[in-house]
């Protein structure tokens, strides 16, 4: 019998179990190429984090511009971290809403600062801050961590599950991550004014050219000229309009104007949420 809550309603899901009912439907065959894309992507984080420990010169630059972010920047990195897991994860899940999307793609500089971001949430303890000199020895404590999960019994195993699993654990804290940011949001806490509702440069240039048809443009309702020029197709619902009259429109939005239909967003908040929509629908099975 489904477990229910004290409303007699049935418990929302979390990230995680979204995420994992989503992964139980994909194909089996798809699993192991899965796998080695993630264990190949967790490699190179490693060997990049090994090097910066490695290098004193590189880790003191890294954390240098670590250090000289503000906090809403320092968010707005992690966040683009956490959503970089859920956008490995859904060529696999949700093909035909992970074209556009950019986001997974972080210069080095700031990828260094994000692995560094990381590691420190993942090694901070109380203990640690009691125990260490002030200030913080980051390096060796960072060290210390990484030597004592090398050394442990966790995340062993050949199964494609062991190579998912740290992708599931951070793509669900994006979700959550998500969440909180945007109720500081709408409190206005950590509001740098830098967000977009527009959509994404890299799903604008790839829009297909089409041909006018006659029929009039939903946005300036004028009619578009039969012939190749100066028409668009907007993917994935296939509405054309004006190149012109597009463009200024997906400037400040990134859905359809004809059907809402969703293109990958600008704003990194914006497009997690609209990839967990994907991710949801996926988990009901539609």
């Amino acid at each position: 019998m489904e477990a229910r809550n004290s409303n007699g309603q049935s418990p929302t899901p979390s990230s995680s179990e979204t995420l994992m009912v989503a992964l139980l439907t994909v194909p089996a065959a798809q699993l192991p190429s899965l796998a080695r894309a993630l264990t190949a992507d967790a490699r190179r984080l490693r060997c990049r984090l090994a090097f910066l420990l490695l290098s004193p010169q590189h880790f003191a630059r890294a954390l240098a511009r670590l250090r000289s972010m503000p906090l809403p920047a320092k968010a707005k990195l992690l966040g683009r971290v956490l959503l970089r897991s859920l956008l490995l994860l859904l060529p696999a899940l949700c093909p035909d809403d992970y074209g556009g999307s950019t986001h997974h793609l972080i210069p080095p500089p700031d990828l260094d600062a994000a692995l560094l971001l990381l590691a420190i949430c993942d090694s901070y303890s109380p203990a640690t801050a009691a125990s260490s000199p002030s200030p913080v020895d980051w390096r060796a404590v960072i060290v210390d961590d990484v030597v004592a999960s090398a050394l442990s019994v966790s995340g062993l195993g050949a199964t494609p599950w062991a190579a998912l699993a740290p992708y599931v654990d951070a793509a669900a804290k994006c979700r959550r991550f998500a969440d909180v940011v945007s109720e500081d949001r709408e409190l206005g806490v950590g509001k740098d004014g830098d967000g977009s509702g527009g959509a994404s440069y890299a799903a604008v240039m790839t829009l297909p050219p089409a041909a006018g048809n006659g029929a009039p443009c939903a946005i300036c309702r004028e009619e578009m000229a039969p012939g190749p020029r100066g028409v668009c197709a907007l993917r994935p619902c296939g509405h054309r309009f004006h190149w012109h009259c597009v463009l200024r429109w997906l400037a400040r939005r990134n859905t359809c104007p004809c059907c809402r239909a969703e293109l990958p967003a600008l704003d990194a908040l914006a497009e997690t949420r609209r990839l967990w929509r994907a991710v949801e629908r996926m988990a009901r099975g539609g």
